[in-house]
């Protein structure tokens, strides 16, 4: 027996595999994300017969595809707003307001647009789809891997990398290609060999869409496959992302990146013909492919055009240059003067539901943040307790490259001059 039971990924687990738990516990918490994969039925057999088609009610067992599912129907629900893992905003963006409506909280990036751009479009030339898969691509994406692997980043700071296609016969071919490098480049083999002893958690993986779930690389390499067949022809077979739901497995293969996104592509995102689509995984891909070459040739209009769109309007909270938007009169003060001072400060910085409340740009380097300034206004006292606004707020920003200072409105009220002035200290300190 247990006190407390907590089961996570929990929209992955069917019903019947958690009720043993369950019964053992005096309290359960059950966490998931309704937008990520559900459990894997393919090799399950249904139980024909023992349905009572007497009963007046329906059972929330029959309805529940997941633990996820029934613990909705039965529990309140609390929605984790604050995401952790990705560096630039432009990761995780996508996937905010494709699919959670913009309201997850993210860090918005120290240097806008970011520089070098964190997520990276890559044309094949001569890319053939043939038998599932695109040999051209997957060895351009090894070149690439052979490249990476070889590097100081991956190599000497250690950073993690990770393969992902959108079926299993393309992950099969870039394994083998993978292979044969290791048997005819030493350097590679070597530089693999190194990486693959690191712990499980930190290797080199590739994987595709269907088993990605629950990893995260720092380096995410994509290869969409798709192109023009033998006769020229473009014919696309979208696989499980044209089944129902096929859209969360794109929702968990976009989000898996810490720090950088590649995409290997054959075509351009426009000779995706997604209309005739069954399901709406297709369309969602084209989207993305859309917003991640954006992203990537730096085009900030369109990129913000298609998230808009997705949106349904503008974005909520959106972040436009030296924006003159405040949560309280305190903090309007404190911007004014400041730019008394010389200093060129934004307010309300963010693309998400999470701002910086004022935020100074670098003299020299103007498209980067020097400092973030913190008001305990509007946002800091909707904040449901004293340590998130006091603690992890700050902490979460500092996490993400932010250099914070705090100004307090009784501080500001017994002497505003004095604050002004330390400020100007720390941003020349920084610079």
């Amino acid at each position: 027996m247990f006190d407390i039971v907590i089961f996570d990924e929990a929209s992955q687990c069917p019903v019947e595999n958690a009720f043993p738990s369950v019964y053992r516990a005096k309290k359960i918490v059950v966490a998931g994300d309704e937008k990520q994969l559900p459990p894997n039925r393919l090799f399950t057999v249904a139980a024909d017969g023992l349905v009572d088609d007497n009963r007046e009610e329906p059972d929330f067992l029959d309805q529940s595809e997941s633990l996820l599912d029934l613990a909705k129907q039965c529990y309140p629900t609390y929605m984790l707003t604050w995401h952790y893992r990705s560096a630039y905003e432009e990761l995780i963006n996508y996937s905010n307001y494709a699919f959670y409506k913009g309201r997850i909280h993210v860090a918005p990036n120290t240097e806008s647009p970011a520089d070098p751009a964190p997520i990276e479009w890559m044309k094949v030339k001569g890319g053939l789809w043939q038998d599932q898969k695109n040999l051209p691509e997957a060895e351009e994406v090894c070149k690439y891997l052979s490249k990476l692997l070889a590097s100081d980043d991956v190599l000497v700071s250690g950073k993690t990398v990770g393969v992902i296609t959108f079926n299993q016969q393309q992950q099969s071919l870039i394994l083998d290609c993978i292979d044969d490098l290791v048997q005819t480049d030493l350097g590679f083999g070597a530089a693999y060999g190194t990486i693959m002893k690191r712990p499980l958690n930190r290797r080199l993986f590739v994987k595709n869409i269907e088993n990605v779930q629950g990893d995260e690389r720092d380096i995410v390499v994509f290869s969409t496959s798709y192109g023009p067949g033998p006769d020229g022809r473009l014919r696309l077979q979208f696989g499980s992302l044209n089944l129902t739901g096929g859209q969360n497995r794109l929702n968990v293969a976009i989000t898996r990146a810490r720090e950088k996104v590649v995409i290997f592509s054959s075509i351009e995102p426009d000779e995706l013909v997604v209309s005739t689509a069954k399901n709406e995984g297709p369309r969602y891909l084209k989207w993305y492919l859309q917003y991640a070459k954006a992203v990537g040739d730096v085009r900030t209009g369109d990129s913000k055009q298609i998230l808009e769109e997705l949106n349904g309007g503008p974005l909520i909270r959106e972040q436009e240059v030296n924006p003159l938007e405040f949560d309280s009169h305190f903090e309007e003060q404190v911007h004014e003067a400041l730019e008394q001072e010389g200093l060129l400060v934004d307010s309300q910085v963010g693309a998400s539901g999470y701002r910086v409340d004022l935020a100074i740009r670098h003299p020299l380097h103007r498209e980067r943040y020097v400092l973030g300034v913190e008001c305990d206004g509007a946002s800091f006292h909707s904040a449901r307790s004293v340590r998130e606004r006091d603690v992890y707020r700050q902490a979460f920003l500092e996490s993400r490259g932010w250099k914070i200072a705090r100004i307090w409105s009784r501080n500001w009220w017994r002497n505003s001059k004095q604050q002004v002035s330390r400020i100007v200290d720390i941003v020349n300190e920084l610079v």
